[in-house]
């Protein structure tokens, strides 16, 4: 499993970029409920995006695409170049072949769609860690 990667015992490290605070503290709950992984941050702007990672020492990042002040496309790029070891969930409402294909080609490691189980969303980011 993915969380191997991180080390035994030590939790992987999860940073969410949203822009909806309530969706925010949810998926920080129920990532900090797990034994395996633990919330380190959130921020709802693109542009604190990258400062917050090199901060925090994030493993993954749930990325909304719909963040205040960029492109999600650009942002995946971005963040994929200058921290190739950040691994992206991209988390969005939108959702369809061409997007996925598109998100995945510019570096992100996995697409969940915003409604899925919960479980869903956690099981992709121990993939991804």
């Amino acid at each position: 499993m993915g969380a191997q990667s991180s080390g035994v015992g030590k939790p992987f490290r999860v940073l969410i970029a949203e822009n909806h605070a309530d969706l925010s503290d949810s998926l920080a709950q129920i990532i900090d409920s797990e034994p395996d992984m633990r919330c380190v941050g959130q921020v709802a702007s693109a542009a604190a995006v990258l400062p917050a990672v090199q901060g925090s020492g994030a493993n993954v990042l749930v990325l909304d695409l719909g963040l205040q002040g960029g492109s999600g496309f650009e942002l995946i790029e971005g963040l994929a170049s200058s921290v190739p070891e950040l691994r992206i969930v991209v988390f969005s409402g939108l959702c369809n072949d061409v997007l996925i294909r598109e998100i995945l080609n510019r570096g992100a490691a996995a697409f969940v769609t915003k409604g899925c189980d919960p479980n869903v969303l956690l099981e992709e980011l121990r993939r991804s860690a």
